[in-house]
């Protein structure tokens, strides 16, 4: 039930949930990042970033990255 301005405000696109965790340019800059320091692929959708983006990882080591991701997502 968002009131506010319906624009991305690092793209000017319209701003959904996939543009600005995955379509934003920023968010691929970020997600980018992510692969290059833990040359993991990143994810396609939203429901994969939160559901088996992060199967087939160590459960210890993908604990961590959820954590940073989590801290990403926020910060956007």
């Amino acid at each position: 039930n968002w009131t506010g301005p319906t624009r991305c405000s690092f793209c000017d696109r319209d701003e959904t949930i996939k543009h600005l965790f995955l379509d934003c340019p920023l968010a691929k800059l970020l997600w980018r990042t992510v692969h290059i320091a833990f040359n993991i692929t990143p994810p396609s959708s939203v429901n994969m970033l939160f559901e088996t983006w992060l199967n087939g990882i160590e459960p210890e080591t993908a604990r961590h990255i959820r954590v940073g991701v989590c801290a990403l997502l926020w910060a956007v």
